[in-house]
């Protein structure tokens, strides 16, 4: 379990901190893909932007809590019109929380995470003292490591952490409540804590689940949560849940409605208004999850695998080499490359002819370990590396 921890630290725990810092640096999420290139930050941005917002992320969080609700209710297929309902309501709720750029973090921190952090620490005590079972050490079928370290990318907290840092930044900076030269320190601080917060809660939810031993081996993920409540409190204990996980959900939808928002007003340089971009959003949002948790996570899981590898190089350069602008633009580019194949590869499998494919992926260095990436990466860094600094030493001369 302790390996495929430390997956899911560095990917879910420790690449989400390193975003706040880089765009600390930065100033926002579109000025850190603008620092690749224009062209780049239109598609990569606007894609990163698009996934966890209306497309996947925002619409995931009231899907994941109207799953919840049929599991106390105990309903197993539940009708459109209540879900319909129940979807309208919980994108007007999230309207009032966001329709203030400079407020979300205040009303955030003020109404929805303290209901989030008692109730994790309920069930995590709750669990410990009195398991539903005993341990039981996972069986993985592949490296617990790699394991981790890919689902992790299901978290999508790396690029979660690069929208939420320009909400934080406009907090800050709204009626001068931090001087301009301290607004790095204080987004800084806020990923150290984030990541002090997550780490905990992520390593003893693990425990949590190891404690059901093979208890719900056939429940689905998003019912997870929900059964194991129901089974060490009751009902009673599950509705206090579920009114909870609408709490965290609603806190994810809010933080990143407003990051797409934010986006979008800074890419069409103000001429369409934070506020109606707020609305497309929440809109939008709202009509895609009534799709269905399930349908949205096949159709859109594949995308993750394009734009998590290119967040993860970029985000690395940014702090770790910031000088080396040719190396920045060539590895982040190769590892979106390879992203995209890798997301062409996902929506092949979907279609049941994606095997071609993935015997081209095996065919390189760390493809078939599932970091074919990071090969692409350290090429394309090579490569503009050399070609930045054979352009910056001809330029004298012209």
């Amino acid at each position: 379990m302790l390996l495929a921890y430390l997956g899911v630290f560095i990917s879910g725990i420790l690449f989400p901190a390193m975003g706040y810092l880089a765009v600390a640096r930065e100033g926002s999420l579109f000025k850190l893909a603008y620092s690749v290139g224009p062209r780049f930050a239109q598609i990569f941005g606007g894609l990163t932007v698009l996934v966890l917002g209306p497309l996947f992320v925002i619409p995931r969080m009231s899907a994941a809590s109207w799953d919840a609700i049929c599991q106390l209710l105990g309903v197993e297929h539940s009708p459109f019109i209540p879900m319909a309902i129940f979807t309208i309501v919980y994108y007007l709720v999230a309207y009032w929380f966001l329709f203030k750029k400079e407020e979300i973090i205040d009303k955030i921190s003020k109404y929805l995470l303290p209901v989030l952090i008692l109730t994790v620490i309920a069930v995590v005590v709750k669990s410990m003292l009195q398991p539903l079972s005993s341990w039981v050490e996972p069986a993985f079928t592949e490296s617990p490591f790699y394991y981790g370290f890919i689902n992790g990318y299901q978290t999508m907290d790396l690029p979660a952490a690069l929208m939420f840092a320009g909400i934080v930044i406009a907090t800050l900076t709204q009626g001068k409540k931090v001087a301009a030269g301290k607004v790095s320190k204080y987004l800084a601080m806020a990923g150290i804590i984030g990541f002090i917060i997550l780490g905990t809660s992520h390593f003893f939810q693990m425990i949590v689940g190891a404690n059901t031993g093979d208890m719900f081996k056939d429940v689905s993920y998003a019912r997870l949560y929900a059964t194991v409540i129901i089974n060490s409190w009751g009902q009673v204990g599950g509705t206090i849940f579920n009114i909870a996980l609408i709490f965290a959900a609603l806190t994810t939808a809010v933080g990143l409605g407003g990051g797409t928002a934010s986006y979008f007003e800074e890419a069409s340089q103000g001429k369409i208004g934070y506020r109606n971009c707020a609305i497309v959003t929440l809109a939008a949002s709202c009509l895609v999850s009534m799709i269905g948790l399930t349908q949205i996570i096949t159709l859109t899981a594949p995308i993750l695998d394009i734009i998590y590898p290119p967040a993860i190089v970029l985000v690395l350069f940014i702090l770790l080499a910031p000088n080396l602008r040719g190396a920045r633009t060539g590895g982040t580019i190769g590892a979106f490359a390879w992203g995209l194949f890798d997301g062409l590869i996902g929506y092949a499998n979907l279609m049941g002819g994606g095997v071609t494919l993935e015997h081209v992926k095996a065919l390189f260095p760390l493809g078939g370990a599932g970091f074919g990436w990071i090969t692409l990466a350290v090429i394309g860094a090579l490569i503009g590396h050399f070609y930045y600094k054979k352009r910056n030493e001809a330029e004298p001369a012209n």
